[in-house]
């Protein structure tokens, strides 16, 4: 989840605010992002949802320099003139889910050296294929090589290529062999007819006895591509549905929690339901014996846990308890994100003390608790709920929490950036209306695209709007 101010894990053993980080450090001193576009994608609706992503990943990954173009050539001028050594190609069509950050430790070990690391496949008498879905490329040997174009598939060509070296052993499914998990340079030449996509630019490092890398398997299983150009890959797409109905609840929370109580009082909090996120939110704000309480989420399972949660916890113990529920409901127990960040919220709950666990055991109880699945995008409704919740004493607040919903990777594949940013102004010209009747969290995806910090928000793709 995004939020600002993120902090170092490293950190978190001694901090009660914590932050999932996607920031360059995941990368190579001096390596930034590019994003190929891929004008070949032959569905429009599978054109529509890749671009949605990329709109995702450079705003998750904002934290590193990224640039965009739609040729390769073009893409990796454009980076080494803004500065980058190095370069993570991502083409359109890619699926990232944890590649960045399992990438950080391949840097300075396997990859170390690597002018290219890729998905280097042998095409037997065709000789070889880099496949420019994800491509790691050092720039300063690109360019001191002059600067060598990818090479596009030519069938039939009769050429004498550098003869590569590799192993035996091979990545990918059963009885594929194309998938080498090492290749080397050698001394010799091999006559070969016909060219695939990549071709020129592994000939050039073969060429310079360079190391050239392979992305594992532990690699590949972070990420996944959807080969929309060629449409005989069709059934890739199922990574999208998987992403999109794969109930989930965060039982550990990823944004931070506060600490100290503010100094307004509440009549009614919503929160979404991550993790202790309606009950932190709650008890922070201050909501009034009596108030309402409403735990929500686009996702059934949260707002299960949370109305579990509220009928079983005794406030104290929190990972334990949420482990003892997943024994006895593996099913539901199945569908928990972040289970390993459990004690990040037991250091939470030692940080509030037994004030906490007191409130819990006593004004927790008087609430109207309220556990509902609500969409956010849904903005008239809710505008409209909203302002029935509004109390004529100004001391009162309606306190309402998004978490990150306006940057969550769901909402991301359904809703355009420019879509998401729309709605969320929406939301802030109708707080804005009554600056005295709410308290709002969550609403700053507009504020981040606009950050002076990250200048290639704003305008990165063509069909982004300013």
């Amino acid at each position: 989840m995004l939020i600002k101010g993120q902090q170092n894990m490293d950190q978190f053993k001694h901090k009660k605010h914590w932050q999932f980080e996607h920031t360059a450090d995941k990368l190579p001193a001096d390596c930034g992002i590019g994003w190929l576009l891929n004008n070949r994608i032959k569905d429009l609706a599978t054109q529509g949802i890749t671009q949605n992503l990329l709109d995702f990943y450079s705003f998750k990954y904002r934290r590193i320099p990224q640039v965009q173009a739609d040729e390769f050539v073009k893409l990796c001028n454009l980076a080494y003139d803004s500065g980058f050594k190095k370069l993570l190609l991502c083409r359109q069509g890619i699926i990232l889910r944890n590649f960045i950050e399992k990438s950080r430790e391949y840097w300075d070990n396997q990859y170390k050296d690597c002018v290219i690391v890729g998905h280097v496949l042998d095409r037997g008498e065709k000789w070889w294929q880099i496949h420019p879905q994800c491509l790691f490329l050092d720039l300063e040997w690109w360019v001191a090589s002059g600067r060598p174009d990818l090479g596009d598939k030519e069938d039939g060509i009769e050429w004498t290529a550098p003869k590569v070296g590799r192993v035996e052993t091979t990545l990918g499914q059963l009885g594929q062999t194309y998938n080498p998990t090492e290749i080397w340079a050698t001394d010799e030449t091999v006559q070969v007819k016909g060219k695939w996509e990549g071709h020129n630019l592994l000939r050039v490092a073969m060429e310079q006895k360079k190391k050239v890398g392979i992305w594992d398997n532990n690699l590949r299983d972070g990420k996944e591509y959807l080969y929309g150009e060629m449409m005989d890959h069709y059934e890739k797409l199922y990574q999208v549905g998987h992403d999109l109905w794969d109930a989930r609840w965060y039982c550990a929370n990823t944004e931070s929690l506060e600490t100290t109580k503010k100094d307004h009082i509440c009549k009614t909090v919503y929160s979404t339901s991550g993790g202790l996120s309606p009950i932190a939110n709650a008890y922070i704000n201050n909501l009034q014996e009596g108030g309402t309480l409403v735990a929500y989420d686009i996702d059934p399972i949260a707002v299960h846990m949370q109305w579990y949660v509220s009928n079983n916890w005794d406030g104290k113990n929190w990972s334990k308890f949420v482990q003892d529920y997943k024994k006895e409901s593996p099913i539901i127990g199945s569908r928990y994100a972040c289970e390993s960040h459990l004690h990040f919220n037991d250091e939470y709950l030692e940080e509030l003390g037994e004030d906490f666990v007191e409130w819990w055991n006593t004004t927790y109880k008087t609430f109207n608790h309220k556990f509902r699945v609500l969409d956010l995008m849904s903005i008239i409704k809710f505008k409209n709920e909203l302002k029935s919740e509004m109390d004529e004493d100004p001391n009162k607040k309606v306190f309402v929490d998004v978490s990150n919903a306006f940057n969550y990777e769901i909402n991301s594949i359904l809703y355009s950036k420019n879509i998401r940013l729309k709605i969320e102004n929406d939301y802030l010209d109708f707080f804005k209306k009554y600056p005295d009747k709410f308290v709002i969290r969550g609403f700053d995806i507009n504020e981040v695209n606009e950050d002076p910090n990250f200048p290639h928000l704003p305008k990165l793709f063509p069909w982004q709007k300013v």
